[in-house]
């Protein structure tokens, strides 16, 4: 037997059915379960861009290293010069490519060109 038993049919104008079919794949989900989620009362959310997820694996490289440099550290007592500039220098500029990268699409508030 079906998950969901009870069948529910109603109309929408193009306008509607566009913006359904929009965001539905923004979401990641299929109509049916984008309604069902809007009817539960969830906030639905944009599945990440290819271009989001490449900063995330940056940003979870860096704090690894940055945690692998803060365990020598305490092991030690004592920080080399090259770990103290790579934590120096390596978040002002992933957060200054991350700026430009995403400031320099021409996107507006809400994601529309």
């Amino acid at each position: 037997m079906r998950k969901y038993s009870i069948k529910k049919q109603f109309y929408v104008n193009q306008n509607e059915d566009d913006l359904l079919k929009a965001k539905s794949k923004k979401a990641g989900i299929n109509e049916s379960e984008f309604l069902r989620s809007c009817i539960k009362g969830y906030k639905i959310k944009e599945q990440p861009t290819d271009e989001i997820r490449e900063f995330i694996k940056q940003i979870t490289g860096i704090a690894n290293n940055i945690n692998q440099i803060a365990r020598a550290v305490n092991a030690t007592k004592y920080i080399r010069d090259e770990d103290l500039e790579y934590i120096k220098n390596t978040i002002p500029n992933f957060i200054i490519n991350f700026e430009k990268k995403i400031y320099s699409r021409g996107d507006d508030f809400n994601g529309d060109n």
